[in-house]
């Protein structure tokens, strides 16, 4: 299915950068051609084109993209806590925060996202405002993420060229909706899924759709070799924190998601000698299960979890200003750290309620600092939680020999510190992006 949406909606974004609906019918001049004839189009490779969202359709889209047109601009946006940088990079895209700022660019705009609250008239008269008159819309998404009543404003007054809808809201549109009638609004019939092709896959595809998602049948081969790379990452994980000091005998707790739940770190074990068939479904720690059943609640987006009590993390923990950062290695956690008030040991699960709270208090945070009792990290991996755990770890404890030394303390601008927490987490400089391969090679489970 979603190799014919985006075949599909290929073929749109080439059509309406051309102009090409409204050519049909239009005969080739006998007499008076010259090169300015009809030539208001543009190629794939000269356009900007502006995405809303980075799920599968997305990415596989500007995959293909790429092949055709490798040097083509594409600007993308999702939530912040959302970007993917290792996509970014490779598929080579710019990350633009702001939605007004994705439709002032681009000559096409593609929402490519869920349909949920938040995005419900995503697209509204604001950002189809900021579309420049020459730019077109094409959804192929769902109905509603446009508002119609906008849409069907500015192709009124043409404030943009063009709108192709693969969906519509309400689907269908009444007889007698104004849409059906402009002449720079083209409507298909939901069209993108239908080849014999698809019909046959969504009613073969069924079985190993519910196979994959509760890991069941011959599906589960994929799921096998998922976990087993997320448990040699969690090993790794484990014996790293002992090699470089920060674990605390047998206790605190690591985690990755899978299935329907999370694979964590078993109980009454070294850390050091921690292999990959030690972790376990479900912790022999009441604590652990749940705060980090509390995090993944609260952030959809997080894949894996390390809660720790290193000492210079949770001596920062006690001070009544908690953490700052003050130095360039801190620009990971600027404005990222939530916090929690520490409501004694974390066994009561109604506790789990406020600790989803304290992470979503924050958003975008990767850093959850627990006073008087120490601090968790989370991210879209392993490599990016540990990674992110030690430099804090790192962090607090320059901050602490600041303290010690008595001197002024010398804040860092809060333009540089801006700037230099965006750097981070470029592809180049993310958490675990340059460390993880070389930390990996420090372990042997031989």
């Amino acid at each position: 299915i979603t190799n014919h949406v985006i075949q599909y909606t290929l073929c749109f974004i080439t059509l309406g950068l051309r102009d090409a609906f409204n050519q049909l019918g239009v005969a080739f001049p006998s007499k008076g051609w010259n090169l300015n004839w009809n030539c208001e189009g543009k190629s794939l490779t000269s356009c900007t084109i502006g995405i809303v969202g980075l799920g599968l359709i997305a990415k596989g889209l500007i995959a293909e993209i790429r092949k055709l047109a490798p040097d083509t601009r594409i600007i993308y946006t999702v939530p912040k806590h959302r970007r993917d940088f290792d996509v970014e990079n490779k598929l080579k895209l710019e990350y633009v925060a702001e939605l007004t700022d994705i439709a002032s660019q681009c000559d096409v705009l593609l929402p490519l996202c869920s349909l949920n609250k938040s995005t419900e008239h995503l697209i509204n008269k604001e950002i189809l405002g900021c579309l420049k008159p020459e730019a077109g819309i094409i959804n192929v998404s769902r109905g509603k993420v446009v508002d119609t009543d906008a849409l069907t404003e500015a192709l009124e007054k043409k404030s943009i060229r063009y709108a192709i809808l693969d969906c519509t809201y309400p689907e269908p549109l009444p007889a007698d909706h104004p849409l059906w009638k402009k002449d720079n609004c083209f409507i298909f019939p939901h069209y993108a899924t239908n080849t014999m092709d698809v019909r046959e896959k969504l009613v073969t595809d069924i079985q190993p759709i519910i196979e994959d998602h509760y890991g069941l049948g011959h599906s589960d081969a994929r799921q096998k070799a998922e976990e087993k790379i997320l448990r040699y990452d969690l090993a790794v994980a484990h014996r790293l924190t002992a090699k470089y000091d920060m674990d605390m005998l047998v206790w605190n707790h690591i985690s990755a998601r899978h299935r329907s739940g999370c694979l964590i770190t078993p109980g009454r074990k070294m850390w050091g000698t921690i292999n990959p068939e030690d972790l376990e479904f479900s912790s022999s720690n009441v604590t652990a299960d749940i705060i980090h059943e509390a995090i993944y609640s609260a952030r959809p987006d997080v894949k894996a979890v390390i809660h720790l009590h290193t000492p210079a993390a949770t001596a920062v923990s006690c001070l009544e200003e908690g953490f700052q950062p003050i130095t360039q290695d801190s620009a990971y956690f600027y404005g990222k750290v939530a916090t929690y008030e520490w409501d004694g040991v974390s066994d009561d699960a109604s506790e789990k309620p406020a600790l989803a709270n304290a992470v979503k208090s924050v958003e975008g945070c990767n850093t959850l600092l627990m006073y008087n009792h120490g601090f968790a990290c989370f991210g879209s991996s392993v490599k990016e939680a540990w990674v992110l755990a030690y430099y804090f770890e790192r962090c607090c404890e320059t901050q602490l020999r600041v303290m010690q030394s008595g001197g002024k303390l010398r804040r860092p601008n809060k333009m540089v510190m801006e700037k230099a927490a965006e750097a981070s987490y470029l592809p180049e400089f993310a958490p675990g992006a340059q460390e993880w391969e070389a930390l990996c090679n420090e372990i042997s489970f031989d």
